[in-house]
């Protein structure tokens, strides 16, 4: 068994992390990263199990850097080292704190205390390689809208397009939605959903769970609330597909967009019979909540 992993390198800085992080996705180049306040830049780190892959990240990320210069983002070489399995998974540990969404919900890493209270839902989450610890604005603005449309409403239907760590389908759980369904593309963002899913005490047969990409998904049904928490690029190229999975007269959750590209991507959504409803901005990211009339 591989009992190490490699990893690529590359520092920038802080100010910038939210654009950064939008370049490396747009990129296909998934990362961590980890700010340090002191020094006044921010790490990103891609991993890999595999020797030859992340040979070939690093030459993508070198092209990528170079290109970024005329945007006037700038980072530092791009260096491979390794770490063992063991020690990588308390790095990014030291990373992630206690998330008071709102008054009613809480995110609570797995390996830190928290004393619940009674009027509180709190969702206990190791995300593992996956996305979604509910520190990045793009799951806190996701998270803020399902529990506003779960207020009054019973029992509504739930999709989560790509579910990294299975956060927002796994809080969807405890707000009452039902019946539930996630995909995402990485295998790795499945086997994090089921492992959150056993830390909820959440049956495995409540959420229905697989292993697709948005333009492959296959269901025979719509959806109450269908969510959609990717990069604007995937967005806009499945625009129809994503509508054509929520009922009439309920509603499609945006999430993962720049605020600057916004305005562009509304406008694969914006039809007759699609409102946008509310929209929520955090540092440069813009959440939107839109309904489907019929």
């Amino acid at each position: 068994m591989q009992q190490k992993l490699f990893y690529c390198e590359t520092r920038g800085n802080k100010e910038e992390v939210d654009m950064a992080m939008e370049l490396f996705a747009a990129v296909n180049l998934s990362v961590n990263a980890g700010t340090n306040v002191e020094e006044r830049f921010t790490t990103y780190t891609i991993y890999s199990e595999s020797n030859d892959e992340i040979s070939n990240i690093k030459l993508a990320l070198e092209n990528a850097i170079e290109e970024w210069k005329s945007s006037g983002l700038y980072f530092s070489s791009p260096q491979i080292s390794t770490i063992k399995k063991e020690d990588w998974t308390e790095v990014w540990k030291r990373y992630f704190k206690i998330q008071h969404i709102s008054p009613k919900l809480v995110i609570k890493a797995s390996w830190l205390d928290y004393t619940q209270k009674s009027s509180e839902v709190v969702v206990e989450i190791d995300p593992g390689m996956s996305f979604g610890t509910g520190s990045h604005e793009t799951t806190q603005s996701c998270l803020k809208f399902i529990e506003k449309i779960s207020n009054g409403e019973a029992k509504l239907s739930f999709l989560d397009v790509g579910c990294g760590s299975g956060i927002l389908s796994i809080a969807a759980s405890k707000f009452g939605f039902t019946p539930l369904f996630a995909f995402d593309y990485d295998e790795e963002c499945i086997l994090a959903t089921k492992e959150n899913m056993a830390r909820n005490h959440i049956a495995p047969k409540r959420i229905n769970l697989q292993q697709a990409d948005v333009k492959e998904y296959k269901t025979g049904q719509q959806f109450d609330i269908v969510v959609a928490n990717i990069i604007s690029s995937v967005l806009t190229a499945n625009h129809k597909r994503l509508l054509s999975w929520i009922k009439p007269g309920r509603y499609l959750i945006l999430a993962g967009i720049l605020k600057v590209e916004y305005d562009k991507v509304r406008k694969f959504f914006i039809t007759e019979d699609v409102l946008e409803i509310e929209t929520s901005t955090e540092k440069e990211w813009t959440c939107g909540l839109f309904q489907k009339n019929s």
